[in-house]
C-alpha cells in the first residue's frame, strides 16, 4: 500500500477489518439482496454476504494516488461511474488499491498477451465505503465493472460483503466478421465497450474475406481500390475500409478497456477480395471480382509463387505495426485444393519440398508463414484446418467443427482456443443455437491430462456477418453474450439456467433503456397443425422442450394466446417479440401449459391471420411467441397429389404439408416448408366439387447460399375433369439469384373469375445450381409452403 497516504491506508486498513467483523458477525444481513446472488453477469466466483447497505446517494468518490500505476485506469473507472477522483478518503468513497506495484508490467505489456497478467480482484462493500484491490490494472478494470453492474441494478442501495473473484479462463473472446459486412467504428467502440462490460478481454478482428478487403496497406494501393468494395444484385457498390490511424484508434480504445485486439488476415482461402485486386497472387492468374456471394470459392492464394509470400509478408509487418497483439490469426480454414492439383507452380513446389500432396502443401504454406511470425515474436493462430497435413510447431488451434481440434491439438502440445459452432456461433438464428445451449457450453474437454489441460486457454463466439449487416448486430449479439461471458468466467458448476434467467432479466432490461435492441433468447414454442375435414376446424398441437420445462421446474408456467390479423402487426417480422407488438398481455387468453397440448384455433372470416403463443414463467414473457400465419382457403386440408414427393430431410408437414392452412416463416427449417431436391413441384388438388375460384397462389423461399432458389417459372393451371387442363397463367419474377437476403415470394393470380374442381401447380426448379455459385453444378433446391385457392 506504499503508493497510497497515509489517511488512505488507514481508512483501507478500517474498512478490511470492519468487513471482516461483519461477516464473522451477521454473514446475512437484512438487505433483500444480501442472501441472494448478485445481480451481476458474470456472476462472481465467491459472494461473502454481510449486514447492512451501502447508499447508491453517497457514492461520490474514487480515492487513488495521482501518480500511480492506477492513475489512468483509475480516471477511466471514475467516468465510468461518474464520481470525481480525490486523494483522501471519506465516507461514501471508492479507494483502488494496487497490491504488489512493483511487479507490475506496463500498461501497454498487460494487453499483448490475454490473461498474461493476474485479472482477479476483491471488492469490499461497507456502508460508510468501498475497497477494491487487484494485482494488475486489468484486474482493477474487471472489478470496476462488477460495481458498475450493482450501481446500475434497481434499488437505492447494494447489500454489502466481500466479492472475491478471479476469470477462469485466459482467452474471452468475441470474432466481429467486417469483411462480409463493413462494420463502422461507431459500432466497433460499441461492441468493445459491452464486451469490457462483461469482462471479455480479446476482440477477434476478422479483417479479410472473399466479399472485402478491410484494412488499408501502404504499397498495395488496389486493396483500398479495388478489394474493400463489391459490385451488388442491384448494381450499388457496397463496402469500405479502415485506415491505419482508424485501425490504431479501435485497438488504443481497446486497450484502455484491456482487451487485445487479435487481427485475421485470411489465407490461403477466403481471399478472392486480394486477389481481384492482384490477380496475379492466384494459380491461374486470371482477372477475378471481388465475391457477391457467401461460401467457399475455389481460388485461393497461389502457394508455388514466391509473389504471393512477399505479399503476405508485407501485409503482415503492417498488421504487426498497428496491432500489439502476441497473437496473429491467419485464417486457414475452408481452402479448396483444386487450384493447386492444377497449377504447375504449386505441383513444382510440392515435389522440390518433397511434400505428400496439396494438404500437405497447406501446412508447409502455414509452417512458412509462422516461421515469419516467429521472427517477429508474434504466434500464429488459426482454425482447426491447419492440423491437416501436419501442424505448424508452435500454432494456436481455433477449433471450430466441434472440440475435437482443441483436443488434437492439446494432446500434441498445442494451445487451443475453443469455438465450436453447436454454442458459439452467433450468426446462428437462436431457432438453431438459444440462450440455454450458449449456457451449456463448457470450454474445457474432458479427459484431458493436466498439462494438455493447461493448454486450453479458452473460448470464443462468433458473430459472422453474412447476413449481419451493423443495425442487426445486437440483435444477434445479445441476449446469448451473456451466457457465454459467464461460461468464460465465471464456468459455474453445476450450471442452473434458471437462475442465471433470473439475473440476465432485469440485466438485460437496463441494457434495453440504455438503447440496446437484443433479439430474443429461444423459441420455445413449436406449433404445428391437424385438420378435421368433416368440421373445417383446424387444432394447432403445441410442443414446449422438454428439458426447459425440467430447468424451470417449479416456476408458474401458462401460454397466451391471441389470434390478430396479419395488418394488426405493423412490423411482421420472425424475431417478433411480445412487447414489440402493442398488444396487451391481458387481452390473451390464458392456457394451462404442458409438454404437448391442442389448441383449437377458430374459423378466420379473413384472408389471412396471425396465432401468436407467448410462453411465460411466473408472468414474465420467456422467448419469443409462435408466429403461426395461417390462410384460410378451399384447398385447406386436401392432400395434393405429387409427382415427386418433397425431401425426407425437409418434408413441410408431411403428405398435408403444402395445404395445412400454414405459412412458413423466414427459417426454411421452421417445418413448414416442403423442400424439393432437383426437381419440380408438381401439384395437383381435387377441391371435390366444381368451385368457384377467385385468386391463386403459392410462396416460394430463396436462400441461395443453401442452394435454394426461386423456380424459373410457376404455372396455374385448372381442370373440371381432372383430364383435360387449361392454363390460368404462368408467371416468372426479378429476384435476382445472386440476392444475399433471405427471399419469400408470392406468386399470385388475383380477380379470377372462374370455376374448376381440380387444380394444379407447376413450379420449376432451375435445375443446377449456376456456373458462379460454389455448389455449381449441384441441384438446386426449391422450398414451397402452401398451395392457396381462395
Amino acid at each position: 500500500m506504499k503508493n497510497l497516504n497515509w489517511k488512505t491506508r488507514l481508512f483501507t486498513l478500517a474498512l478490511g477489518l470492519g468487513t471482516v467483523l461483519m461477516l464473522v458477525s451477521n454473514p446475512a444481513g437484512s438487505n433483500p439482496m444480501a442472501n441472494s446472488a448478485l445481480p451481476v453477469i458474470p456472476a462472481p466466483q465467491n459472494w461473502h454476504p454481510s449486514s447492512g447497505s451501502f447508499s447508491k446517494q453517497d457514492f461520490e468518490y474514487l480515492v487513488q494516488n495521482d501518480d500511480g500505476p492506477s492513475a489512468a485506469v483509475g480516471l477511466l473507472i471514475a467516468q465510468q461511474l461518474g464520481v470525481q477522483v480525490i486523494g483522501a478518503p471519506g465516507r461514501g468513497s471508492l479507494v483502488l488499491k494496487m497490491e504488489s506495484p512493483d511487479d507490475l508490467p506496463t500498461a501497454a505489456e498487460e494487453i499483448i498477451e490475454p490473461g498474461a497478467v493476474d485479472e482477479g480482484y476483491s471488492l469490499i462493500i461497507r456502508p460508510d465505503g468501498m475497497l477494491l484491490t487487484a494485482r494488475s490494472r486489468s484486474g482493477l478494470f474487471r472489478g470496476a465493472q462488477t460495481l458498475r453492474q450493482l450501481m446500475n441494478a434497481a434499488g437505492d442501495s447494494i447489500p454489502c460483503g466481500l466479492v472475491e473473484d478471479r476469470p477462469e479462463f485466459r482467452w474471452r473472446g468475441m470474432l466481429l466478421d467486417c469483411g462480409r459486412h463493413f462494420m463502422p467504428l461507431e459500432v466497433i467502440f460499441n461492441t468493445i465497450d459491452q464486451l469490457a462490460y462483461h469482462k471479455f478481454n480479446v476482440l477477434h478482428w476478422h479483417l479479410t474475406e472473399d466479399q472485402g478487403w478491410r484494412l488499408e496497406v501502404p504499397g498495395y494501393p488496389r486493396l483500398a481500390e479495388v478489394a474493400a468494395w463489391r459490385q451488388e444484385s442491384d448494381g450499388t457498390t457496397y463496402g469500405g475500409y479502415y485506415t491505419p490511424e482508424q485501425v490504431r484508434e479501435v485497438v488504443a480504445y481497446a486497450a484502455e478497456r484491456f482487451i487485445t485486439v487479435v487481427p485475421e488476415i485470411e489465407m490461403p482461402g477466403h481471399s478472392v477480395a486480394a486477389l481481384a485486386a492482384y490477380p496475379e497472387l492466384s494459380c491461374q492468374g486470371l482477372p477475378l471480382e471481388v465475391e457477391t456471394q457467401w461460401g467457399i470459392f475455389k481460388d485461393v492464394y497461389c502457394a508455388g509463387n514466391e509473389q504471393t509470400f512477399q505479399f503476405l509478408e508485407d501485409v503482415l509487418t503492417h498488421a504487426m505495426d498497428l496491432f500489439p497483439s502476441r497473437y496473429i490469426h491467419i485464417g486457414g480454414d475452408e481452402s479448396p485444393k483444386a487450384r493447386w492439383k492444377a497449377c504447375d507452380k504449386c505441383q513444382r513446389r510440392i515435389a522440390d519440398e518433397k511434400l505428400g500432396g496439396e494438404h500437405e502443401l497447406q501446412s508447409w504454406f502455414i509452417r512458412r508463414i509462422e516461421i515469419f511470425l516467429m521472427a517477429h515474436e508474434r504466434r500464429l493462430v488459426g482454425w482447426d484446418e491447419i492440423l491437416e497435413g501436419g501442424l505448424a510447431p508452435a500454432a494456436t488451434v481455433q477449433s471450430w467443427r466441434g472440440i475435437q481440434g482443441a483436443i488434437a491439438a492439446a494432446q500434441q502440445g498445442h494451445d487451443a482456443i475453443v469455438s465450436p459452432t453447436s454454442h458459439c456461433y452467433f450468426d446462428y438464428d437462436v431457432d438453431t443455437l438459444d440462450l440455454r445451449q450458449v449456457y451449456s457450453f463448457r470450454p474445457r474437454p474432458e479427459n484431458l491430462t493436466d498439462a494438455e489441460d493447461a493448454h486450453i486457454l479458452g473460448g470464443e463466439m462468433n458473430l459472422w456477418s453474412e447476413y449481419i449487416p451493423p443495425e442487426r448486430l445486437n440483435n444477434m449479439l445479445f441476449p446469448r453474450l451473456t451466457a457465454m461471458a459467464e461460461c468464460l468466467w465465471t464456468a459455474p458448476e453445476p450450471r442452473d439456467f434458471a437462475a442465471f434467467w433470473d439475473r440476465m432479466r432485469p440485466h438485460m432490461q437496463g441494457l434495453k433503456d440504455d438503447g440496446l435492441n437484443p433479439g430474443p433468447a429461444d423459441r420455445p414454442v413449436h406449433a404445428s397443425t391437424v385438420r378435421d375435414a368433416d368440421t373445417g376446424t383446424t387444432s394447432i398441437e403445441l410442443t414446449i422442450d422438454s428439458d426447459l420445462i425440467k430447468t424451470m421446474k417449479g416456476r408458474q408456467m401458462a401460454l397466451r394466446q391471441r389470434s390478430v390479423n396479419r395488418s394488426e402487426i405493423p412490423d411482421f417480422r420472425p424475431d417478433l417479440r411480445v412487447e414489440d407488438m402493442g398488444l396487451p398481455a391481458v387481452l390473451m387468453t390464458d392456457v394451462p401449459v404442458a409438454k404437448s397440448l391442442k389448441l383449437y384455433w377458430p374459423a378466420s372470416d379473413s384472408l389471412t391471420d396471425v396465432l401468436l403463443i407467448q410462453l411465460f414463467f411466473d408472468g414474465i414473457t420467456y422467448g419469443t411467441p409462435a408466429v403461426v400465419e395461417r390462410s384460410v382457403h378451399l384447398g385447406m386440408g386436401i392432400q395434393p397429389v405429387l409427382t415427386h414427393g418433397p425431401s425426407s430431410r425437409y418434408p413441410g408437414g408431411g403428405s398435408m404439408g403444402l395445404n395445412n392452412g400454414l405459412h412458413g416463416s423466414r427459417n426454411f427449417r421452421d417445418g413448414l416448408w416442403s423442400g424439393f431436391e432437383g426437381t419440380d413441384l408438381n401439384a395437383t388438388l381435387d377441391l371435390g366439387r366444381e368451385s368457384s375460384i377467385s385468386r391463386l397462389s403459392i410462396r416460394f423461399y430463396q436462400g441461395a447460399t443453401a442452394w435454394v432458389f426461386l423456380p424459373s417459372e410457376v404455372e396455374f393451371q385448372v381442370s373440371d375433369d381432372g383430364q383435360v387442363w387449361r392454363s390460368v397463367a404462368s408467371l416468372g419474377h426479378n429476384v435476382s439469384p445472386k440476392t444475399q437476403d433471405r427471399t419469400i415470394h408470392e406468386f399470385v393470380v388475383p380477380d379470377l373469375a372462374l370455376k374448376a374442381r381440380f387444380v394444379r401447380v407447376n413450379g420449376r426448379n432451375l435445375g443446377l445450381c449456376p456456373d458462379w455459385h460454389p455448389g455449381a453444378g449441384r441441384p438446386c433446391w426449391i422450398f414451397a409452403d402452401e398451395i392457396v385457392v381462395q
